[in-house]
């Protein structure tokens, strides 16, 4: 057994996507994507065929790695979309040398941080990551409820509450620069995301990251929750998430890798009725430079 890497781009789409769905058989979360959902996942998260990697024994691909980058707070930062090895060569310790692969490609553009995602269950995986100097940094939750929380939101006082595009905000100060894609400004603006401030003589005391589901004028199916910051005080956030999460609404409400960060946030959410749904994830990070 040989085992060569190549950019991916040295495939065709229609081969590299046979190969995305044999190497996530049988994993934890398996994945199987449709042709055109894995072509759209390139475009959705900022993935790139020439930054990402393919293992081959001989002519045979037999191990992927989907990687994107993007620039913001001054630093590159890569993010991994997938890391996967077909099951017939699984357990012959090509995970290690694979990720090394991968993190040439990202070396060779300048990337300062790499970054990545890794189920919480998934022990073998992050151990791997692990060898392969990531660490985590911060734990993704999983959280949802539904209904009326409260009959009356709470008084806004000299606050007001402003909601923009999320758009806006990507590549501000505002929210984390190294943080889980999938939460990023940046990447939430293409499902239509939106940024809910809370402003204090004109300067943000608190901010969610959300998108909305339903259909336009009419009330929301269900409302997801990315990110909560709160520079002015935990107070601040307090008052923000029942405004943002409509709690005198009878609609469901849900987290998506929601960071832990310092607890304020999880912990608010906790205590109004979200519960800890199965799944969660950690985030990790590795500086390259």
């Amino acid at each position: 057994m040989q085992i060569t890497y190549e950019p991916l781009s040295s495939l065709t789409f229609e081969a590299a996507h046979a190969l995305f769905n044999r190497a996530f058989e049988g994993y934890l979360v398996p994945m199987h994507l449709t042709l055109d959902a894995f072509i759209s996942r390139f475009g959705q998260h900022g993935l790139s065929p020439e930054v990402s990697i393919a293992a081959f024994d001989g002519d045979v691909p037999v191990g992927i790695v989907l990687q994107g980058i993007r620039e913001t707070g001054g630093r590159v930062i890569s993010w991994n979309g997938g890391t996967g090895i077909v099951p017939e060569y699984r357990g012959r310790k090509l995970g290690q040398p694979l990720m090394e692969a991968a993190e040439m490609l990202l070396t060779d553009r300048n990337v300062g941080v790499a970054t990545l995602e890794s189920i919480s269950g998934n022990e073998a995986a992050i151990a791997l990551y692990e060898r392969c100097g990531y660490r985590i940094t911060d734990h993704l939750l999983f959280l949802q409820t539904d209904g009326i929380l409260m009959n009356t939101l709470p008084e806004l006082g000299d606050a007001e509450i402003v909601r923009i595009p999320a758009a806006r905000l990507a590549g501000s100060s505002l929210f984390p620069a190294v943080g889980p894609l999938q939460i990023d400004p940046s990447d939430i603006a293409r499902a239509g995301g939106e940024a809910v401030l809370l402003l204090k003589n004109g300067k943000a005391a608190a901010a969610c990251l959300v998108r909305k589901d339903g259909v336009f004028g009419e009330p929301a199916k269900s409302i997801t929750l990315y990110q909560g910051v709160h520079p002015d005080g935990e107070d601040a956030l307090r008052l923000l998430l029942p405004h943002t999460l409509e709690y005198d609404t009878a609609v469901m409400r849900k987290t998506y890798n929601f960071p832990n960060g310092d607890g304020a946030a999880a912990d608010r959410l906790i205590r109004d009725g979200f519960e800890r749904q199965p799944l969660s994830q950690v985030f990790m990070v590795k500086e390259l430079s």
